[in-house]
This record gives C-alpha cells, sequence and structure tokens, in this order.
C-alpha cells in the first residue's frame, strides 16, 4: 500500500513527463529509504508547459533518487538526486501538429484551472473552519521543517535543439548543458546545516552552479544515428549527449552564447516574527560569477531573429489551427482562400473584444456559463459539458476562476 501511494505522488508530479512509472521499479527500493527510478524516457509533450512551438524527440532522465531518512525523519534533510537529463527538441511545424497542440494547450489550461480552484476551496474551509495554520501543529511543523531542509542535486543536464526549418537553407542547433545544480540548507556563517526553527518560514539556502552553458552552432545538422532513439541504450544516451558539460575539450567544435560558467546564489528570507523593522529588507540574496563570456556572431544573431519570429507567430497558429486544412494550397485552393478569410474575420473579431457589443455578449456569456457550471456541481442530467469546454476555450483563466 505504502509503495502505491509513493507511485501515486510520483505519477502526480512526473506522470506528465516521463513514461515507465510502476509499482515493481519501487518495491525494493522503498523500503530501504530510498526511491530510485532508472532509464526513464520524456514523453514526447514533456515541454508543453512552455507554450513553445517545440517538442521532444527523444528524452532521456539516467537516475531520481530520493533518500528519505525515515529513523530520523525531521531531524536529517531529506535529498532528491536527479543525474543525467537529456532531451532532444525539435519545432512544430506542421498544421495537424498544431491543431494537436492547441488541445494540449487548452488542456493544460484547465489542468491549472482545476488545481488553483482547489486550492483556493481548501483555504476557505480552513478558514471558515478556524483550523490552525499548518505550522502550529506538529505535522505542519514537520512537514515544515523537511520542505525548508530539502537538498537537491541536478547533475549532467544537456538539452538540445535542433531546427531545419526557422531560418530557410541554414538549419542551426542550440543547446543548454549544466554540470550540477546543488541546493542546499545553510547557516550565518555560510555553513550546511540542518535548521528545526522554522526552516520554511525564516529560509536560508544556498545553491551552487557549475558549468553552466549555452551554445549555438549555425549550419549544424541534426544528429542523426544508426536506430531509433527509443531504442538507444543508457550507454548510447551518455556517449552522446554528455560531451562537453564537464570537459571542455570535448565541445571544442562548439561555438558558445554563454560560456560555461560557475556561480554560487545565496538566499536568505527573515521570519515573520522578525519583521518588525521596516528598513530591514525582508529578503536577501547575492549572486556571484566567475568568469563570464557572451559571444554573439552575426549568423547566430540571424538565426535567433528567425525562431524569434516563429515564436511571435506561433500563437495566432494556435487560435486559428483548427481552420487551417490539412492538404496542400494545390490540392485545395478553395480550401486555403476559406481558411484565410475565417482567420482574417477571427483576428477582426478580437479587435471587437471591448465594444459596447461585446460586454453585452460577455454578460450574457457569463450568465449562461454560471448556469452551466452550477448544475454541473449539481449533476443535473441536463447540464452539457462540451458547452462549458466550448465556452472555456477561448476564456482567460482568470475570467473562468472569476465566473467560478
Amino acid at each position: 500500500m505504502f509503495e502505491a501511494y509513493v507511485l501515486h505522488l510520483l505519477r502526480r508530479y512526473l506522470g506528465e513527463y516521463v513514461h515507465g512509472l510502476s509499482v515493481e521499479a519501487l518495491r525494493i527500493s522503498v523500503w530501504q529509504g530510498d526511491v530510485v527510478l532508472k532509464d526513464l524516457k520524456l514523453k514526447a509533450e514533456a515541454l508543453n508547459s512552455l507554450k513553445l512551438p517545440v517538442t521532444v524527440k527523444a528524452g532521456f532522465i539516467g537516475t531520481i533518487t530520493l533518500k528519505v531518512p525515515w529513523k530520523s525523519l525531521g531531524k536529517e534533510p531529506v535529498i532528491v538526486l536527479i543525474d543525467r537529463v537529456f532531451i532532444l527538441a525539435y519545432p512544430l511545424t506542421d498544421g495537424q501538429n498544431l491543431k494537436e497542440d492547441r488541445e494540449k494547450l487548452f488542456e493544460v489550461k484547465l489542468q491549472q484551472i482545476e488545481e488553483t480552484e482547489a486550492a483556493t476551496l481548501e483555504a476557505m474551509s480552513k478558514s471558515k473552519l478556524g483550523s490552525p495554520p499548518p505550522g502550529n501543529s506538529w505535522l505542519g511543523s514537520l512537514i515544515a521543517t523537511i520542505i525548508g531542509n530539502l537538498k537537491i542535486s541536478i547533475s549532467n543536464v544537456h538539452v538540445r535543439y535542433e531546427d531545419s526549418t526557422s531560418n530557410p537553407g541554414h538549419p542551426f542547433c542550440s543547446g543548454v548543458t549544466l554540470a550540477k545544480l546543488a541546493a542546499v540548507t545553510m547557516d550565518e556563517q555560510g555553513n550546511e546545516t540542518f535548521d528545526t526553527s522554522g526552516a520554511l518560514d525564516k529560509l536560508r539556502k544556498s545553491l551552487q552552479l557549475e558549468r553552466l552553458a549555452m551554445y549555438h552552432d549555425s549550419g549544424s545538422v541534426p544528429w542523426k544515428i544508426d536506430k531509433g532513439w527509443e531504442d538507444l541504450t543508457p550507454e548510447e544516451w551518455i556517449q552522446i549527449f554528455e560531451d562537453g558539460i564537464n570537459e571542455p575539450a570535448a565541445a571544442a567544435n562548439r561555438k558558445y552564447l554563454v560560456s560555461p560558467i560557475n556561480g554560487v546564489l545565496k538566499y536568505h528570507r527573515i521570519g515573520d516574527q522578525e519583521r518588525n523593522d521596516s528598513e530591514v529588507p525582508f529578503e536577501k540574496a547575492s549572486l556571484v560569477l566567475s568568469d563570464v563570456s557572451l559571444t554573439v556572431i552575426e549568423a547566430q544573431y540571424y538565426d535567433w531573429i528567425k525562431l524569434l519570429e516563429v515564436v511571435s507567430r506561433y500563437k495566432t497558429y494556435v487560435v486559428v489551427s483548427h481552420l487551417r486544412p490539412v492538404v496542400p494550397v494545390s490540392e485545395g485552393p478553395y480550401l486555403w482562400w476559406h481558411y484565410a478569410t475565417k482567420a482574417s474575420l477571427q483576428q477582426k473579431k478580437m479587435c471587437y473584444r471591448f465594444s459596447w457589443d461585446r460586454i453585452r455578449d460577455l454578460c450574457q456569456l457569463r450568465r449562461r456559463y454560471i448556469q452551466l457550471y452550477a448544475g454541473s456541481l449539481q449533476h443535473l442530467s441536463n447540464v452539457k459539458n462540451a458547452e462549458i469546454r466550448e465556452i472555456e476555450r477561448d476564456l482567460d483563466p482568470k475570467v473562468i476562476l472569476l465566473w467560478r
């Protein structure tokens, strides 16, 4: 039963990003105090939350380790270790993919609305019941101590984007590499510690950065391998993606926008009880970077201009993608003229958004939505969920939450 609960939490936070989460993978390691997941494959929609015209061509996570000191919980830190995160992304250009992406973005929006609504209702319920804040109970204090002293380490990260379409005739590849990112709790002297006196209230953290870099290779063609990306072994993933993360000699031919940098970020937030003097800042942060080098050449500049143009057009493409024909212009010119007309009218409709007629329509739409949503909460048989979703499709999430 315990493994099932852990699996539920992992699926909740990782399920939309990775394949292969199962009870069998957890059963042995959980009782030893460690949850270890190995050789996970990323889903194609793992980057959907960025709301960019990109998708995952292939992705791999070497290990995710959660070390929980069950015998001394609340006295020793819970440790999260993530090692070898490799992502290969490419642009979305096909009209059919845009239609699918529109639906995915809509699902992401609905999920965010549901989570925000649930959190709001929970807070209102606790307020009405007069329940004490989490920090005043033993369990709440324990949870705050665990979260406040969470120790996180992410190492060997390589995210690569390959693009042959944004700047026609000039393919390019961009990427971000990171050797290590580690976050620990520290004391006033800057030494690692375990804080039991309101660790989440008065937070003091140190973030260490090792070899963070960003490269852009103009004229570089996409990687080609002898087999499918899904068939690669963990050793092959490491061989392809790890070059240049830790060793500068392995990336001699790489054109860096930001050369590998190291740094330390220190963050301090004072507790609520100490916020008596308005002259004393509630939060302090200091960042120290070493050997920062930024370089941009002409070819890289033009590649990025073209890429930003594609990104700026993406939002419009998604809005009208459901109108876009799936056949080439030569096979259906009438369909494409019809698409151009409909898309133009839709853009004109957006300009009509703040007219008095639009305000009247929104008032009517609000009354209809509240009626439908109230009926859905009461599980009435005559409520049309499809109509609710159709109304929500074109509304801003903040408006939907306000109406609910």
